[in-house]
């Protein structure tokens, strides 16, 4: 609590968002879609709340790239929340497996749309990106972001996007891309990958992808 004051009173924090009380509303809202009564709402409030005052419930998530201070729930409620809207499309039992996945991405022009989609879905617990490129204006017709971000790499772009979508959504970046050296990193590495998908514009990454990650099964 100590280190967060520092924080929200430094030059290092600009903004902060703290809607904390709307994500408890909603959290109720999903666990009971239909109407509750003020007084009910006052009780589940409570009980998620445990007896702490509201300011100390959750986390809060600081982005230095934004300088910006956000107060979100915790994490098993926060994805509760998040994938409400999965159920019928996404059972429970297969979004607590996927949760147990990662995910590798080999280029992160078109793979970027991939991995927030991905994020967006929480179809898997980790994202491996690998891209050696930085952003040229050029890319930014298939890459979504701004003039901002002119020469930061495409890994670390995406991966703040997805920070800023879901920051319980572990991430590992591979800035230099694959190469010989970090392929079989990348693909067996702390655990491994589970699905790799190739969305780069070599030649021989694309066929090397394929030959590694078929030896790799």
């Amino acid at each position: 609590k100590k280190l967060l004051d520092e924080l929200k009173n430094s030059e290092n924090v600009a903004f902060v968002f703290d809607e904390i009380e709307r994500q408890i509303t909603e959290l109720i809202r999903c666990r009971y879609p239909m109407r509750v009564e003020a007084a009910e709402f006052e009780n589940l409030r409570s009980t998620i709340l445990k007896n702490k005052n509201v300011a100390d419930y959750g986390v809060w998530v600081y982005y230095p790239w934004r300088k910006t201070l956000v107060h979100i729930l915790d994490e098993d409620e926060f994805i509760e929340v998040r994938t409400n809207r999965n159920q019928l499309k996404i059972s429970k039992e297969e979004q607590r497996k996927l949760a147990t996945k990662t995910i590798g991405i080999i280029g992160l022009s078109v793979g970027q749309s991939i991995a927030l989609t991905i994020a967006m879905e929480r179809i898997c617990g980790k994202l491996r990106l690998a891209d050696f490129d930085s952003l040229d204006l050029s890319n930014m017709n298939r890459l979504r972001t701004g003039v901002f971000n002119l020469a930061v790499p495409k890994v670390v772009i995406a991966a703040r996007e997805i920070a800023e979508i879901d920051p319980y959504i572990d991430v590992e970046i591979f800035p230099e891309g694959v190469v010989e050296s970090n392929f079989d990193d990348f693909l067996t590495g702390n655990e491994g990958i589970d699905v790799l998908v190739e969305v780069c514009d070599s030649f021989e990454v694309k066929i090397n992808s394929r030959l590694k990650a078929r030896a790799a099964q």
